[in-house]
């Protein structure tokens, strides 16, 4: 009788390490989807007066489709452009305005697997440097 008490403990803690080893498995894989979903990348660069240009480090698209843009600031009370473009400095987006708190989404032709970045411009008139600091994705979170 004590031989089948044990066993039946051996069983119940096998069970029970199973069971951990698969909610962890499942953590892994949900938790590698949703960061695969898109990569959002701080940015804080100053960028050139008078159409003045500035750009982020390049990430990797996970997908076709969309980038984005989070600015949290823009300094002066200016306004910069953002767009996308290839290692090569090939833009791939339609240039987009975005100011403090903007938040824009836009199409571009690169595809999965480019490498590519963020690139920042001010306007033709802006007289002084212009900080703009925020988050950016090759894709669309």
């Amino acid at each position: 009788m004590n031989k089948a008490k044990k066993e039946a403990e051996v069983k119940k803690n096998v069970r029970s390490l199973l069971a951990v080893v698969l909610i962890c498995f499942l953590a892994v894989i949900i938790t590698g989807k949703a960061l695969a979903a898109g990569t959002w990348s701080y940015y804080d660069l100053t960028v050139g007066r008078l159409g003045g240009t500035a750009s982020t480090s390049n990430l990797q698209k996970a997908y076709n489709g969309s980038c984005t843009v989070h600015s949290i600031s823009v300094g002066g009370d200016y306004d910069l452009w953002a767009y996308l473009e290839l290692l090569d400095n090939t833009v791939v987006s339609t240039k987009q305005l975005i100011n403090d708190g903007t938040l824009v989404q836009f199409s571009n032709t690169a595809s999965a697997g480019q490498s590519v970045h963020m690139t920042f411009q001010s306007g033709w008139s802006d007289p002084v440097n212009i900080e703009g600091i925020g988050y950016w994705s090759p894709d669309t979170p």
